[in-house]
């Protein structure tokens, strides 16, 4: 296949998920609210009765947790799926950043510090989408850092105005690189593989591309790049 080829069949299995998410996505959500809605029923019972077990509570607990994890997941999917169209307004660079970071729990940023642009560039962007997007690299980073936090900054480059996010880590393996912006593709224990492909998603309807490179042994680098 050539190239065209090959854009053409992305957009094509693209659409087809667009479709099959929703559908998907409601016939689990309907048993999960009856799990979770029967597990909280059971919970009030015991503790009326007062006859509560540790060890039920325990499971019941985690009834709830799973519950609320698999209807985050499902989340997640809807999200890529039904991305909307970008609702640009004039945006801070360095504020975005400075969103991103703050949207993420203190274990998720890891201590990472922004490096804001001179002079406070402007970008046309949806600052939600795009702000998701600097954190999802943020906490990328934070999982990938071996050696210090991760460093994440804003910067100008001709017509363009770049976040960049570099880690301390191992960097990526053949395979990871191959399939950075693959749906469903990923090499962690747990998630689902939609982060970086949400990213790129977002950001090229922005009109801008993000790459993700290795740093020569020292980590890698996941780099934004917007029109300003």
């Amino acid at each position: 296949m050539n190239a065209n080829d090959l854009q053409l069949q992305a957009k094509v299995e693209d659409q087809a998920f667009e479709r099959m998410a929703p559908v998907i996505s409601h016939e689990i959500r309907n048993p999960l609210a009856v799990i979770g809605n029967s597990a909280y029923f059971i919970k009030s019972k015991l503790a009326a009765s007062g006859a509560v077990d540790p060890k039920v509570e325990k499971h019941l607990g985690i009834i709830e947790s799973e519950v609320k994890r698999a209807n985050e997941t499902l989340g997640e999917i809807l999200a890529y799926a039904r991305m909307r169209e970008p609702a640009r307004k004039p945006q801070s660079l360095n504020d975005l950043a400075e969103q991103a970071l703050k949207s993420l729990p203190p274990s998720a940023g890891a201590g990472a510090k922004i490096e804001p642009a001179p002079g406070d560039p402007k970008v046309s962007a949806d600052s939600e989408l795009i702000v998701k997007c600097i954190a999802h690299l943020i906490r990328n980073a934070a999982e990938a850092a071996a050696k210090g936090p991760a460093r994440v900054k804003a910067s100008v480059s001709g017509r363009l105005a770049v976040i960049e996010v570099t880690d301390s880590g191992p960097g990526l393996a053949p395979e990871a690189r191959a399939n950075l912006f693959t749906p469903f593709f990923t090499t962690k224990p747990r998630g689902i593989g939609l982060g970086l492909a949400f990213v790129k998603k977002a950001v090229e309807r922005h009109g801008g591309r993000v790459r993700v490179e290795n740093r020569d042994g020292k980590g890698a680098a996941a780099r934004i790049e917007l029109p300003i």
